[in-house]
């Protein structure tokens, strides 16, 4: 199996390649193949038809009519036209979550302004996605680094008698918010922004290791 691109590369312009698929069906919802979807969207066949074939098993397109030859091309409409982002969904057409609580995350954190960690993974979590207070932790750190969150109260460790207090955070300016995709936190440390279409902040390699 090809391993994953880092999202920077994957998602040239902001745009990963299932969202370009996704807007080529959207551009021509009544009747489309998987050639028509290569052509508009400038993607390997093999992509697109991975792709088609999870959206068909989720419910999100149906086949148009009988192919009457083998040759000929399977043909498709849009039924569940789900808005601008590409459905997220793994090969067997089942929503993929684990990406919604950041997306639930970044999305709360403008509306409550100021928040620690366990408030933020209180207010994210919904019936279907369950934001871990470890995870909360985990991406306010980075977006923190990356510039995006100030440190409002450091808090503090364990004292007896009072306890522990995590730290509160907020957007370091309203242009923090930067659009409604989340940024996303890669493997090798880096955050990138698919609002901007770039890695906005990257941590300096171990100059010891």
């Amino acid at each position: 199996m090809m391993a994953r691109k880092p999202a920077h590369i994957e998602l040239a312009g902001g745009k990963g390649p299932r969202q370009r698929v996704w807007e080529a069906i959207r551009g021509q919802q009544d009747d489309f193949c998987a050639h028509s979807v290569v052509r508009l969207a400038d993607i390997d066949k093999s992509t697109v038809q991975t792709y088609l074939q999870a959206l068909e098993r989720g419910g999100i397109i149906e086949p148009l009519g009988e192919r009457k030859a083998i040759g000929d091309r399977k043909h498709y409409r849009l039924v569940r036209n789900t808005g601008i982002e590409a459905p997220r969904l793994d090969r067997s057409g089942r929503p993929v979550t684990n990406s919604r609580g950041n997306e639930n995350m970044w999305r709360t954190m403008r509306i409550m302004g100021e928040f620690c960690p366990r408030e933020l993974a209180l207010r994210a979590s919904t019936p279907d996605v369950v934001v871990a207070e470890a995870a909360a932790k985990a991406y306010v750190k980075c977006l923190a680094q990356a510039g995006y969150l100030t440190v409002v109260d450091s808090g503090h460790p364990f004292i007896r008698g009072k306890g522990a207090k995590q730290a509160r955070y907020r957007f370091c300016s309203p242009s923090s918010y930067t659009g409604p995709r989340p940024p996303m936190i890669q493997r090798k440390r880096s955050v990138y922004d698919p609002n901007l279409g770039r890695v906005v902040w990257q941590e300096e390699p171990d100059r010891d290791a």
